[in-house]
């Protein structure tokens, strides 16, 4: 069965090719969509979701940050691959949260994203094996 994925990035253009690479990886794409509170939306209504692609830099009044950290403090056991065209130390030190499974610089390959997407299913599996 694919691996579903939500995409969270408020940059359109990007999106589209965050898309097409999720499509060509041959994961299910559950969604796109532009702000933290539409990410929080959207897994309230299909918390089966694999695997959440979020820009750190998000419209809206919830960063990517913000967000992946309101999952983790409400029970949501979703992994989070951080996507994001700041490499600032502080901003790192701060994505580290225990529901990140991964930290892609943009721009972003086709190669690299599936194997962050499976690096993070796997770690995510191991961690749920061990509770």
């Amino acid at each position: 069965m694919a691996k579903k994925i939500l995409i969270v990035e408020d940059d359109k253009m990007l999106c589209t090719i965050f898309q097409m690479f999720v499509q060509e990886l041959n994961y299910e794409l559950i969604g796109t969509v532009h702000t933290g509170t539409d990410a929080l939306n959207a897994v309230e209504k299909d918390n089966d979701i694999d695997v959440i692609l979020m820009d750190i830099h998000l419209d809206g009044r919830l960063s990517g940050i913000e967000t992946a950290a309101f999952l983790e403090k409400n029970g949501y056991e979703i992994p989070v691959i951080f996507i994001t065209g700041d490499d600032n130390a502080e901003l790192i030190e701060e994505a580290t949260l225990s529901n990140v499974f991964g930290f892609i610089l943009k721009p972003v390959y086709m190669r690299n994203l599936g194997i962050a997407i499976e690096f993070a299913c796997a770690k995510f599996a191991k961690m749920l094996n061990k509770k």
